[in-house]
């Protein structure tokens, strides 16, 4: 992990503190479940938890110059600090089942803190997209220019990539979710299944359906898939934020201090630094990502070659991304976006982007269409020869087309010039904003306008609640709950229930919050089972 690339909430999961802390979150849960079923006495878990605040990580790296072997210099040393009771500590379990139990908390946390991050920047897009709605750009293709689009819908484009890998992120959780204790080659030979599902519920994570001694490595494939999707959304913002900013472009440009410096040699300088730290360290995730690619074929039931991979790919992969996305909400929310020199860009090629529009008109006249495209194409051509150089006015290829006797007796001059107003590209911007935010622009704005406080539909927080009862218990609409939640000040903004119901919140709480609330109001004599699933 780099200091340079690193953010404090996402290294702190990866330090050799964490790592030790993890172990002994899985150690002291199954001395928990051995104390619970009497198989060790309560005074285990005091010993433990004394031993825990004695030892530290430089007595575990010490004893681990001894043994060569790390989770047995843990286990040495918590149980030499715990006396007679150390007996019990890590008993009937192998190595992998604490090292991937302990993973698996630690993926999760990192992953709930990139999610975290990732809202962040989803907010940032919705900000700017819906200021600029009716902002005019020209859209390219090959990088050459098409026809006029928003950019706001530009950035709706970005801001529905980053929530697809958002919900990535949130379906890589639940499949990391999982931990074993069924021993050295995943057939409980000395602890029972019944036995690991109470000590996994304990650090909410479900069994491995069928463990060898290890967690199988395409969970975590899985999760760094996901990962690097987030990369990727970076990198595609990145590069187009690279090209806007060109010079010969300008369009948008990143926030610049008045202290900064962008040339140790040309003082005139603004580079788009920040975009293109981002194309870099999105190539570096790529490569952590292809490391743990080759995780998933190990030997039968498990060699340790995915362990030093794990080691380096791990950490870098989640804290590189964070700061990526750290650095990106940022960005977006400060950079500097040039509607006027939009619109000049637009027009600097004489109305060009028009050329399909007149093509269709002409073929619905009556033209045919090879004919149709051969004509226009002979008018707009020498026009974009001249534009490259600065040498036609932003009425050109109008003027050309108007001159042209075939085109002006079956589209006519008036219609034709109605052609030419660039504002009839937004006409669909509503339509796509409310597919993308679940609001349209003028939607928006009214609320905005009439002091209501409330976040787009795509960044509200919606967790399902499964629910296992007897039948005709909750009422149908589940006013009994949603009334309940409000009353507990849990920040509800709409309930609906079938077998299960739907939570929709303004703001991401905390989901031990929703848990607690779940094990503490729903769970009772007529509901069997409630499970918290997080879905957006």
């Amino acid at each position: 992990m780099i200091e340079r690339y690193s953010r404090p909430e996402m290294r702190d999961i990866w330090t050799d503190a964490a790592k030790y802390q993890s172990w002994a979150q899985v150690e002291r849960a199954h001395l928990s479940t051995l104390v619970e079923r009497r198989q060790a006495p309560p005074a285990v878990l005091t010993a433990f938890d004394a031993a825990c605040k004695e030892k530290n990580e430089a007595d575990f790296l010490a004893r681990e110059q001894e043994t060569g072997h790390d989770v047995i210099a843990f286990i040495a040393e918590l149980a030499s600090a715990m006396g007679d009771h150390g007996r019990h500590l890590h008993r009937g379990l192998t190595s992998s089942d604490v090292l991937d139990s302990s993973l698996s908390l630690r993926i999760k946390r990192s992953l709930n803190v990139l999610i975290e991050s990732l809202a962040e920047v989803r907010e940032a897009f919705v900000f700017q997209a819906f200021a600029h709605a009716q902002t005019l750009c020209i859209g390219r293709t090959h990088g050459i220019h098409a026809e006029p689009l928003s950019f706001g819908q530009v950035l709706s484009s970005h801001f529905a990539e980053f929530q697809r890998a958002h919900f990535g992120l949130i379906e890589a959780q639940k499949i990391i979710s999982t931990g074993k204790l069924s021993g050295a080659v995943g057939h409980y030979s000395q602890l029972s299944p019944d036995f690991e599902n109470s000590v996994l519920k304990q650090l909410d994570l479900n069994p491995e359906e069928v463990a060898t001694q290890v967690l199988p490595r395409d969970r975590i494939l899985k999760v760094a898939q996901a990962v690097e999707a987030v990369a990727n959304a970076t990198d595609r913002f990145a590069v187009n934020l690279r090209h806007w900013a060109r010079t010969e472009l300008g369009e948008v440009l990143e926030p610049f201090s008045s202290k900064q410096k962008g040339s140790s040699a040309m003082p005139h300088k603004k580079n788009p630094i920040l975009a293109e730290n981002l194309s870099g360290l999105a190539r570096t995730v790529r490569g952590y990502s292809s490391m743990l690619t080759q995780n998933v074929a190990l030997w039968h039931e498990r060699d340790i070659s995915h362990s030093s991979v794990e080691r380096v790919a791990l950490p870098d992969l989640f804290v590189t991304t964070h700061f990526m996305t750290d650095r990106l909400a940022s960005l977006v929310l400060n950079m500097q976006i040039r509607p006027d020199v939009m619109r000049a860009n637009l027009n600097r090629t004489g109305g060009l982007w028009c050329s399909q529009t007149v093509l269709t008109h002409l073929v619905e006249a009556g033209m045919n269409r090879t004919e149709a495209y051969e004509l226009v194409q002979k008018i707009a051509l020498p026009i974009g020869s001249k534009s490259a150089l600065g040498q036609v006015t932003e009425d050109e290829f109008c003027k050309a087309l108007t001159q042209e006797k075939s085109v002006t007796q079956l589209v006519g001059s008036d219609t034709l010039r109605n052609l030419f107003r660039p504002e009839r590209f937004l006409a669909s911007v509503p339509v796509v904003f409310k597919r993308v935010f679940g609001i349209a622009p003028e939607d928006f704005e009214r609320r905005k306008n009439e002091s209501v406080v409330s976040r787009t539909p795509s960044l509200q927080c919606i967790y399902k609640v499964d629910v296992e009862l007897l039948p005709d218990v909750l009422d149908t609409e589940a006013k009994a709950i949603e009334n309940d939640m409000r009353h507990n000040n849990i920040p509800l903004l709409n309930l609906r229930q079938s077998r299960s119901f739907i939570a929709r919140f303004e703001n991401r709480m905390a989901q031990n919050d929703l848990y607690k609330y779940a094990a503490d109001t729903l769970q009772n004599a007529v509901i069997e089972n409630v499970r918290v699933e997080v879905v957006q």
